[in-house]
């Protein structure tokens, strides 16, 4: 993995048996976030990138939560993706109360450019769909536009093979205060007859919780992807 460059990241991992997952971003401003024993918590981070792995550590209080992100594919540029990048990781992790280290998955989402240019909303979703494969979902609306006005592309990354969906819809539920609570996803392949709909991936999705503020929020989810379950991040934002 090359040295940290400057550019708009997100990067996580988690494993819904274990109760454990870490987020990390920087879109202009940084934020992280963890969710240990079922508590989601406001976190600070420090990414370290060399070598063949990259170390992500979260801080929450006096918790400390470290995963060392081993890459599984090289970083994979994303068809139609805007400048997205994307690398599929094992995280091995490690908490500071000592307990057993353990595997589960990770990823590193790269912009070269600006996501948040233009825009009045920006999403976007990284789900573990099993079988070492990762979901990714990226969701930008002009100012003032409704949810259902977004521009949405999702991809599939398997191995080094990356397959872009024809058609990706969003649907999010909000708690009282605004966030999200539940979400589903119904993504079409590319060339297949919208009359088949057992072609279409489906995920639905309830919230682990999530940390909101100044225009962001983020949060994780335990998602059944075709009744595979994962661990998935969203991060929202909103101008």
């Amino acid at each position: 993995m090359n040295a940290t460059e400057q550019r708009a990241f997100v990067c996580g991992f988690g494993d819904p048996s274990a109760g454990v997952g870490g987020l990390a971003w920087d879109l202009g401003e940084p934020g992280a976030l963890v969710l240990s024993e079922g508590k989601t918590s406001a976190a600070t981070f420090a990414l370290e990138e060399g070598g063949d792995a990259a170390t992500l550590e979260l801080t929450a209080g006096e918790m400390t939560v470290e995963a060392t992100l081993t890459p599984r594919t090289a970083e994979l540029p994303l068809r139609d993706a805007g400048g997205l990048t994307v690398v599929v990781c094992t995280a091995e992790v490690n908490r500071g109360d000592g307990s057993q280290s353990f595997q589960c998955a990770g990823q590193i989402s790269r912009w070269s450019a600006d996501p948040l240019e233009g825009a009045g909303t920006f999403r976007h979703l990284a789900i573990d769909a099993g079988d070492e494969s990762l979901l990714v979902v990226d969701s930008r609306g002009d100012p003032g536009a409704e949810h259902g006005e977004e521009r949405t592309a999702a991809w599939l990354i398997h191995g080094e093979d990356e397959s872009r969906f024809e058609d990706a819809f969003v649907s999010t539920q909000y708690d009282g205060d605004g966030n999200p609570s539940r979400l589903g996803l119904e993504l079409w392949p590319e060339e297949v007859e919208r009359a088949s709909r057992a072609a279409a991936t489906r995920v639905a999705a309830a919230s682990e919780g999530g940390i909101g503020r100044e225009g962001v929020w983020a949060g994780f989810f335990r998602c059944q992807t075709d009744g595979i379950l994962g661990l998935g991040s969203y991060l929202l934002w909103r101008a």
